[in-house]
C-alpha cells in the first residue's frame, strides 16, 4: 500500500469522512497530506528524511512501504492534515454562519454549530497532534542533553509547564 492510499484512509477516519460520498475529494486530502508533510519535516526531527513535492503531490521515499515504514511520520502527518482540515472547516463555517457583535456593552457571539467546531479544535486532531509532538520530543533521547543543560531548546513551549494536559500532568508535578 502506498502513502496516497493508506494515509488518506487515516485522515478520513480522523475527520469522520468515510461515507460512500465523501465530503472531500481524494485529491484534496492528498494535497493536505503533502502540505502537512512539509510542515512535519520542518517541525519535528525524524529518523528518515523525506522529499515533499507539493505541486505534484508526492512524498519520497514512501513512508508506508517496507521495512523502513515510518509510523511516527504517518501519525504526525495524519494528525496535522486532519487538524488543518478542521481549522479550514471552522473558518468556512464562521464565515457562513456569521458572527454577531454589539458595540456597547461590548459582546460577541457566534451562531449555529460553530461552538462544536471550536470544541473539535480544542480536543480533536489538533490537540492530539500537539500531545504527540510533545511526547515525541520528551521521549527523544537526543533532547535529553538539552533538558539537563541550561539551554532550553528552540521548540520549548512554556504553556506546558503552566497548563499541562491531564496526560502530561505527571511530567510537571
Amino acid at each position: 500500500m502506498s502513502w496516497n492510499i493508506e494515509i488518506p484512509i487515516i485522515v478520513r477516519s480522523l475527520i469522520n469522512d468515510l461515507s460512500d460520498t465523501p465530503e472531500y475529494s481524494d485529491e484534496r486530502i492528498q494535497q493536505l497530506i503533502v502540505v502537512s508533510a512539509q510542515y512535519i519535516t520542518k517541525e519535528i526531527n525524524l529518523v528518515n528524511e523525506y522529499s515533499i513535492d507539493i505541486v505534484n503531490p508526492n512524498i519520497t521515499p514512501d513512508p508506508t512501504v517496507g521495512e523502513s515504514r515510518d509510523l511516527d511520520f504517518i501519525s504526525f502527518v495524519s494528525l496535522k492534515a486532519s487538524c488543518l482540515l478542521d481549522q479550514s472547516t471552522l473558518r468556512t463555517r464562521a464565515a457562513t454562519e456569521g458572527i454577531r457583535a454589539a458595540l456597547g456593552p461590548a459582546s460577541i457571539s457566534v451562531g449555529g454549530n460553530i461552538r462544536g467546531f471550536e470544541t473539535i479544535l480544542k480536543n480533536g486532531p489538533c490537540a492530539l497532534y500537539s500531545e504527540l509532538k510533545m511526547q515525541h520530543e520528551l521521549g527523544n533521547t537526543s533532547l535529553i542533553r538539552a533538558v539537563l543543560s541550561p539551554f532550553v531548546g528552540n521548540n520549548f513551549d512554556p504553556s506546558y509547564a503552566f497548563n499541562p494536559s491531564p496526560h502530561t500532568r505527571n511530567f510537571f508535578s
